[in-house]
């Protein structure tokens, strides 16, 4: 088991056959944040859409939590239904998680897909600062933080605000405390392990993402990796933009002899 997380993450498949590709959601989001994909992406693959601990139905991580942690408890989670390669997809804090399970078993990393992601030291301060605010606010800050992923144009919307309510529908009494653990995580990693990834990688930023100019620092540090720029869309650009974010996917994977469709 997975240190600091004690029990097996929940985690939702669609799709019954096909390499799986397993989704990471972003903080303070659960697995919902990909619905558009794991729906689409199921006509091809098995698509697995994860709660890391602490979110949706997973259970509480402990203090002393860090990504690689999250990322054991993923792969724990994988084993479970393939022996084989996976496609790995992140948003934010997941993208994190998704580069720690590749560094911790390349061999078993297809590749991997990174969104709302930055080069760490470049996003210390916004992990700390949330926390604080998380510890001055309280749980109500989680439904301002969720908003905040999504370009200004776009929070008002009647189905971003929908998503909203649903994400902070399944706070529980665990849930503050997970997050400002999750957010310390988030600041404590340290990027050494950047420059010995050796999975081919996608990176889609956007360009009202705040971590847009760092994910273009990220992508010199990770050999062999690939960028791209959805214009309009902000930190969530997944749920923003679907059929853009898919497309891109699909082109990516196709190129990499990925795509079965």
């Amino acid at each position: 088991m997975a240190r600091h997380i004690p029990g097996p993450l929940y985690y939702e498949q669609i799709g019954a056959t096909g390499t799986p590709m397993i989704f990471l959601h972003s903080t303070p989001d659960d697995h919902r944040l990909w619905m558009f994909q794991t729906a689409h992406f199921s006509a091809w693959y098995r698509t697995i859409a994860v709660d890391l601990a602490g979110y949706g139905r997973s259970p509480a991580p402990q203090d002393g939590v860090s990504m690689a942690d999250q990322a054991q408890a993923c792969w724990e989670l994988v084993d479970r239904i393939t022996s084989g390669p996976i496609i790995i997809q992140g948003n934010s804090m997941g993208s994190e998680v998704a580069m720690h399970m590749a560094d911790q078993r390349p061999q078993r990393t297809h590749c991997m897909i990174l969104s709302g992601c930055g080069y760490l030291p470049d996003i210390r301060e916004i992990q700390l600062k949330g926390k604080q605010a998380y510890r001055d606010e309280g749980i109500a800050r989680r439904r301002t933080a969720v908003l905040f992923h999504f370009s200004p144009k776009m929070r008002a919307m009647p189905h971003v605000q929908h998503y909203a309510d649903m994400v902070c529908a399944l706070n529980n009494a665990g849930t503050l405390e997970s997050i400002i653990l999750m957010n310390q995580a988030l600041a404590d990693a340290k990027p050494e392990f950047y420059p010995r990834l050796d999975v081919p990688t996608l990176i889609i930023t956007a360009s009202e993402d705040f971590t847009r100019e760092s994910a273009y620092k990220l992508q010199s540090h990770i050999k062999g990796s690939e960028i791209v720029c959805l214009e309009g869309a902000g930190h969530a650009c997944n749920f923003e933009m679907p059929e853009a974010y898919d497309r891109l996917c699909i082109d990516y994977l196709t190129k990499r002899g990925l795509f079965p469709g």
